[in-house]
């Protein structure tokens, strides 16, 4: 059986019955391969990822950015924030540097789920917005409620292109390369066109390190990678990086 259409039914088993049944089913029928999650070994709350765990007050996260969207557009950008404990919520600061050589720098609050909290400055809307719409996007996939599990054939989020959608899947694992290191990492992806959308996720870190996504046109619609992170677990990447502190 191919891989794709492995990740096919197990999509569609997640759907219809809860998750621990359905991995024994596909396991069974030869679904998965290698060490992971078998009929034997179902995955567990250790498998959930969420977005912003692991973050603690200092956590800095640097990322390279181009956002394309309809009120503006963030080309060759870098993007900063460090995390300061706030309670029940963060004060998130913001540094934007754009390919233009615009930057700006802002403090905005946010949940512990990197839901903005409060009311935001018009002069930073155009700088948020494509990050919410990129870097952020993970926090708002959703998949009838279910947790997101770091398990191959794993359904994480619905796309409706007209009359039909599209599930948004972990697809593989593989080992992917940023200028904050070497990550091994879970492979989330659908296709909207002809292009394969693509996000990376890894197992301690707060957000995804890597993604490269398409509309249905398959036109850009961002593309981001991890440059430095400090202040997050460093057992996510596998060779030297700038991934420390801890």
């Amino acid at each position: 059986m191919s891989p794709k259409r492995q990740v096919v039914i197990m999509t569609a088993v997640f759907a219809v019955v809860g998750i621990s049944v359905s991995v024994g089913i596909i396991a069974a029928g030869g679904g998965f391969s290698g060490p992971g999650p078998s009929f034997l070994n179902p995955p567990t709350e250790e498998d959930i990822w969420e977005v912003g765990t692991n973050i603690q007050d200092g956590t800095a996260l640097e990322y390279s950015l181009i956002a394309i969207g309809p009120s503006s557009e963030l080309d060759a950008a870098q993007v900063s924030m460090t995390f300061k404990d706030a309670g029940d919520n963060w004060n998130v600061e913001f540094a934007v540097t754009n390919g233009t050589g615009q930057a700006i720098e802002r403090t905005i609050k946010m949940s512990k789920q990197l839901t903005r909290e409060g009311e935001l400055d018009d002069s930073f809307r155009p700088y948020l917005e494509p990050i919410q719409s990129s870097i952020l996007a993970v926090r708002d996939m959703d998949y009838s409620g279910r947790p997101k599990y770091l398990v191959v054939g794993a359904p994480w989020n619905t796309i409706s292109v007209g009359s039909s959608s599209v599930t948004v899947s972990i697809t593989g694992e593989e080992t992917v390369q940023t200028p904050a290191g070497t990550f091994d990492a879970f492979v989330l992806s659908y296709e909207l066109g002809d292009r394969t959308s693509r996000i990376w996720v890894t197992k301690d870190m707060p957000l995804p390190v890597k993604a490269e996504v398409y509309d249905a046109e398959d036109n850009l619609q961002y593309r981001y990678e991890l440059v430095s992170a400090s202040g997050v677990p460093s057992s996510s990447s596998s060779s030297g990086d700038t991934t420390s502190n801890l």
